[in-house]
């Protein structure tokens, strides 16, 4: 299976449940099952790989940094479920939140939830797991994540490194309000 055999079958998914995944991503989880449950054993196996493999290369620092802001607060086990859901918002989305993760700030699902006061945008726990069944890999515990580890809980320098996620997240600073 080549990536773009990958992105269509998380795309085809997507579009079997409207683009909405649905709580901890189990309306995806169940259309990526039945999809995946069509498909041989062989490129079940390679869909799994390659989802480990796009789970891993988000697997830094940075990335942590935005799924803290977003779910006010992060573990590991956490930011697995991030990085699931991630990969199930489609490759647009991931390689936008790949290059900067303050980018994410622009999907509507996290605008909507810093709105809602909702710490489970993205988040996609079920994702992996059904893939991780369906599949036959192992998903979970990918290792440590890569790059400068951020002082998130440090509102100053998270403002700094992801400052339109902050803005949604954290609200304004102090005498920061609006300048009309």
């Amino acid at each position: 299976m080549e990536l773009d055999e990958f992105w269509g079958v998380i795309d085809a998914a997507r579009s079997d449940v409207g683009g909405e995944i649905g709580q901890d991503g189990e309306a995806l989880a169940k259309a990526l099952t039945a999809r995946l449950g069509s498909l041989p054993a062989d490129r079940r196996t390679a869909f799994g790989q390659i989802f480990g493999q796009v789970s891993t290369a988000a697997l830094r620092w940075d990335l942590y940094a935005a799924a803290y802001l977003i779910g006010g607060g992060c573990d590991l086990g956490g930011f697995e479920d991030f990085r699931f859901g991630l990969i199930a918002t489609g490759e647009a989305w991931y390689a936008k939140a790949l290059a900067d993760p303050d980018a994410l700030a622009g999907h509507p699902v996290v605008a909507e939830a810093a709105d809602w006061d909702d710490d489970s945008a993205i988040y996609a726990e079920l994702v992996g797991d059904a893939v991780a069944e369906a599949c036959g890999v192992e998903l979970r515990n990918q290792g440590e994540p890569v790059g400068e580890r951020p002082e998130v809980d440090n509102d100053l320098i998270m403002r700094a490194r992801l400052p339109r996620l902050a803005a949604l997240f954290l609200g304004w600073p102090a005498n920061e309000g609006c300048r009309c």
